[in-house]
Order: C-alpha cells, then sequence, then structure tokens
C-alpha cells in the first residue's frame, strides 16, 4: 500500500512537469590545435630512420652468451659421463660381463637458434609516412619536421588454442608482439615540440591451424626469419600510420561535426512557451554558423543574442515552486543551453558558471546531460586557450 501512495505521487508530479523537448542540432565546426603553429610555416615534411642497432647488438651479445652457457654445460655433463663410462668400461674388462644396459645416457649440446635481427632498412616505410596529413598544412620544407624512430620489435609470443577432438582436432597458433615508433616533431627552427610514442600496443598476427603441436614446430623453425620479418614490417608500418590521429590533435584545423543537444519546452498547463521556441530557433541558427570560422567569429553575433533571449528567461526562474512557468527543472535545462552556447563564444568562465549551477541543481536530467559534457567542453578550452587566449 505503502509502494502503491509514493507511485501515486511520482505519476502526479509527473503529470504536472513541464514536458521537456530533447532536441538534437547538428552542425559542422573546425577542431583548432593543441599546439598552433604560425600560419607561414603550416607546411611539413617527414623523416624515418632506424632506432635499432643497439637491440641488434645486445641479441648478439646475448646469443653469444648462450652459446658459451651451453657449450660449457655441454663439457660438464659429457666429463661426467666420460667418467661413468670409464668405470663401467673397467668393470666389464675386469668381468668379462657388457654393462652396456647400465650405460647413461650421452648428453647433447643444446641447439641456441640464431637472433634475427632487426631489419635496419626503411626506405620501404617513406610511402607510409609521406601518406600521412595534418588538416591545415601543406607538404614540404620551411615548416614542421615529423621524425619517425623505429624501435625494435619486443615482448614475440607464440601462443595457440586446441579445438575439435580425435582425429578433428587443431591447434590455431598466432603470434602477438609489440613495436612502437617514437614521434618526433621539430618546429622550423628545430626546436623540438612535441614527442610521444605510438603505435605501442600489443598486436597478433595469425599463423595458421596445424594439426599437432610438432607439425606447428616443424613450420616455425623452417619459418621464423619470416614470420619475424612480416611481424616486424606490419607493426612498423600500423606505428607510423597511428601517428596520424595524433597528429591531427595537436597540430590540425581538423573539421568535424558536433551533435548537440539543445532543450525546448513541450507544454505545461496553459503557460506560453514561445519565447524558449524563439530562442531555441534562435540557438538552432546560430550553431549552424558555428563552422563558418575556426574561431566561430561568424556565428559570435548569433551565439550571443540566442544566450540572451535564454537569459531573459531565466530572470523568471523560481526554482523554489515547480508550478512556476519557468521552475527548477526548466532552469536547469536553460542552464545546459547557455553552457553550450557560451562555450562556442569562447566564454569559459561562463560555461564553468552553468556547469556549477547544473550540478547543484538536483535535476537529474541536466546533470546527467552536463556530465556527458564536460569532458568536451574541458577539451575545447584547452584548445581554445591554445589558439586564441
Amino acid at each position: 500500500m505503502k509502494n502503491l501512495f509514493l507511485l501515486v505521487i511520482v505519476c502526479s508530479f509527473q503529470l504536472q512537469a513541464q514536458n521537456i523537448d530533447d532536441n538534437f542540432i547538428t552542425f559542422p565546426y573546425t577542431q583548432v590545435p593543441l599546439i598552433p603553429i604560425d600560419q607561414g610555416s603550416r607546411s611539413v615534411r617527414f623523416s624515418v630512420e632506424q632506432d635499432v642497432d643497439k637491440a641488434n647488438q645486445d641479441s648478439t651479445a646475448n646469443y653469444h652468451v648462450k652459446v658459451s652457457n651451453a657449450q660449457r654445460l655441454y663439457e660438464q655433463r659429457m666429463s661426467t659421463w666420460y667418467g661413468q663410462m670409464s668405470l663401467l668400461q673397467q668393470q666389464e674388462n675386469t668381468s668379462g660381463i657388457s654393462q652396456t644396459a647400465s650405460y647413461p645416457i650421452k648428453p647433447y649440446l643444446k641447439y641456441i637458434p640464431s637472433p634475427i635481427m632487426n631489419s635496419i632498412s626503411v626506405e620501404n616505410l617513406s610511402s607510409t609516412s609521406e601518406s600521412l596529413n595534418i588538416p591545415g598544412f601543406e607538404k614540404g620544407g620551411g615548416g614542421l619536421l615529423v621524425s619517425f624512430k623505429i624501435l625494435p620489435l619486443r615482448d614475440f609470443r607464440i601462443n595457440h588454442k586446441k579445438s575439435g577432438a580425435g582425429a578433428q582436432t587443431k591447434y590455431a597458433y598466432s603470434c602477438t608482439f609489440y613495436l612502437s615508433v617514437k614521434m618526433e616533431v621539430y618546429s622550423p627552427d628545430g626546436t623540438m615540440i612535441f614527442e610521444r610514442l605510438v603505435g605501442n600496443s600489443k598486436r597478433t598476427k595469425v599463423l595458421g591451424k596445424y594439426k599437432s603441436k610438432y607439425a606447428f614446430s616443424d613450420w616455425f623453425m623452417k619459418n621464423r626469419s619470416d614470420v619475424y620479418s612480416q611481424a616486424e614490417n606490419q607493426g612498423r608500418v600500423t606505428a607510423i600510420q597511428s601517428a596520424s590521429k595524433v597528429l591531427e590533435s595537436q597540430f590540425g584545423f581538423v573539421n568535424k561535426s558536433r551533435r548537440a543537444e539543445v532543450y525546448s519546452i513541450k507544454k505545461y498547463k496553459d503557460y506560453d512557451y514561445s519565447d524558449v521556441a524563439s530562442a531555441y530557433n534562435k540557438t538552432n541558427e546560430a550553431l549552424l554558423l558555428v563552422g563558418g570560422s575556426p574561431d566561430r567569429s561568424s556565428a559570435y553575433a548569433s551565439l550571443k543574442e540566442a544566450r540572451n533571449m535564454w537569459s531573459a528567461i531565466l530572470e523568471e526562474s523560481n526554482i523554489q515552486n515547480r508550478k512556476e512557468r519557468i521552475n527548477g527543472k526548466v532552469s536547469a535545462i536553460i542552464w545546459c543551453n547557455i553552457a553550450e552556447i557560451s562555450m562556442w563564444m569562447g566564454d569559459f568562465n561562463n560555461v564553468d558558471i552553468h556547469v556549477q549551477n547544473i550540478r547543484n541543481s538536483g535535476v537529474f536530467k541536466a546533470k546527467n546531460h552536463i556530465n556527458g559534457e564536460t569532458s568536451f567542453y574541458k577539451d575545447q578550452r584547452t584548445r581554445w586557450d591554445a589558439n586564441f587566449e
């Protein structure tokens, strides 16, 4: 009975509450860079070089150590074996009875496969680097130099998964590895202004299915060099390609599309919300102008007019009485609209004020909305400050 009473109260409140109209406005905008470059220097060239010499030297040194250790261990075991065989042979000579059944297993020299060197050739990667573009930049000298230093393939692992049963048993093999590239960006005067390790994620290469583990071992023994070479080339190309998004974000003027949620009011009692509809229409008109210029200057006047219209409506806000035309719920969703508009105006102090108002409002819909937008607003503020402050 108590739960039924609470349900009646909730339904009664919902019937009395304003119907919020969720609208989505899609419009273009230019994402400005985190690291702005003067317009006269917006050209870029790329270079690729290897940084694997030390890794190859280390692999060679480790190989010689392993060979030396294997040889030393082999000699120690052979010395023990010779001693055991000497005693058995003496027994045979004395007794005239063969001791063959007691012969120990003869030691063997452990096979140490030679290391596979990281390729020092990078000429084949030039086309990959040259395929990269930074929006707003031309290819050529006199601007940025983006240098890629190819690092060694590392953490190479063989994995397998067994499937089927009986004669249908199969072993699916793959290898995982890491291969990253150090990217350095230099300004026209040669100063390094950005660096990052790109492509530093685990990669997988399928090696096929086999009827037994031994069949795979035989295949891998014969094709080990090819597998490493293919993994290396795949990793290098993928790592350089992954730099594209990083360069765009840091330096580019990227044409993007924004799908912004802007609220209006459908109906509540006999209240007139034509001013809300007008403010919404003006907001829609203003946001569609945002893509006209990177600094949104072509949209500024319309954005300001739309914000003023929303602010005028808020002058009659009464957040204490939910029956008012502009009650707490309506006020909170208008704050959401103003935060969006202010962000595109570059007025981030105003954005912060309204974000805080929304978080303090207790209106779940508005709080949920703003929680989904704050990371975008923060990123846009960082970009705005880097370019226009």
